[in-house]
């Protein structure tokens, strides 16, 4: 097994390589920096750098035309990501994109279904203080996601899908949520077990792997933006949202419904829903809870919601369901098969 491989770092901002406006006054407001600046604080991947000299690790890098704090990303953000590894995925072994944490469970969510048939590891991180803090947590996880990019050449199982790499965890990305702005975990994956744990030794929990893909790897190019994910809460009048239904625009409904699936069941509230099916709007509830999932057949009043034709979003996470339904309304309008795909496992996304 050659021991020579090749790593792409794409750079799209993010904390980690943020600088104070006004290198003079600590107080001034964090700005994005350059890529060329965030490297000066990483002696282990430059050209006599361990990564390179000790393990024989290529890595080339390239930023995004413009470098930006992750909350102003967008949809075509995460398929312009894609696209720059598309161009380069025959010619590296895997890739790292290094991201703002704010939005890094979205983009993870909606790239593993923009990826088509990845048999290949993209791993995001950051970091929740900037590289040149001198209590950064920028430079550990930097050098865990190289381990995980280029895991051959460190002797470990190569993860085939995308990855957040955080905390000396590796967390699958559809699966993962921001947990905290202070706490150096950062992430937690709610309803499914770390893929890996990076500590003194690196342990890959290959019974958690996704198996490999057979077909040919794509990338599909598109997300429907009308989507909407909405939270319910206690005291909502459905007349809040009768406008937002009736805006023929929204093609997508995601509620964040209460427990198991529960949410009100007044004459009002589930004749919204059956004017928003009837309109062609696709419902998924998901639960606002942390832990577990949507079970619409466990209590009476989620019987009522299976009967309007909504359907469930098991286990997922809020990032995972919205990149989801963006991703399978923009390859089919068919009923049947929009509810099939949204309830099937596509990436690892659900456990039911």
């Amino acid at each position: 097994m050659s021991m020579s491989k090749r790593v792409f770092i794409l750079y799209t901002g993010g904390t980690i390589g943020m600088g104070h406006s006004d290198p003079n006054d600590p107080s001034s407001p964090l700005v994005p920096r350059s890529w060329e600046n965030l490297q000066e604080f990483m002696p282990a991947i430059q050209e006599d750098g361990f990564f390179r000299k000790e393990k024989g690790i290529s890595i080339d890098y390239h930023s995004l035309d413009e470098i930006k704090d992750s909350s102003q990303f967008t949809t075509d953000d995460w398929i312009c990501m894609a696209g720059e590894i598309e161009q380069r995925y025959d010619d590296y072994d895997g890739f790292i994109i290094i991201h703002g944490t704010d939005t890094m469970a979205y983009t993870a969510s909606g790239l593993s279904f923009l990826f088509e048939n990845l048999n290949k590891p993209v791993v995001l991180t950051g970091s929740q203080l900037p590289i040149n803090d001198p209590r950064t947590d920028a430079t550990n996880n930097l050098s865990n996601a190289l381990h995980i990019a280029a895991a051959d050449a460190f002797g470990l199982p190569v993860l085939n899908e995308v990855v957040i790499c955080f905390n000396d965890r590796v967390l699958r990305g559809n699966r993962a949520t921001k947990m905290s702005t202070n706490d150096f975990e950062g992430f937690e994956s709610p309803n499914y077990n770390h893929l890996g744990d990076l500590e003194e030794r690196i342990k890959i929990h290959t019974h958690r792997m996704l198996p490999k893909s057979e077909g040919a790897f794509r990338v599909h190019k598109q997300m429907n933006p009308n989507v909407m994910s909405i939270g319910l809460f206690p005291g909502l009048k459905p007349k809040q949202l009768r406008k937002l239904v009736e805006d023929e625009q929204i093609d997508g409904l995601v509620l964040k419904a209460f427990g198991n699936g529960n949410a009100p069941t007044n004459a009002e509230f589930v004749d919204l829903l059956k004017e928003a099916r009837s309109s062609g709007t696709h419902i998924l509830f998901i639960t606002q809870c942390f832990h577990g999932g949507v079970h619409l057949s466990k209590y009476q009043s989620g019987k009522v919601f299976e009967e309007l034709g909504v359907i469930e979003g098991g286990d997922m996470t809020d990032e995972a369901a919205l990149a989801k339904m963006m991703y399978v309304l923009s390859k089919s309008t068919d009923s049947q098969e929009v509810r099939s795909q949204l309830l099937e496992n596509l990436r690892g996304e659900r456990n039911y």
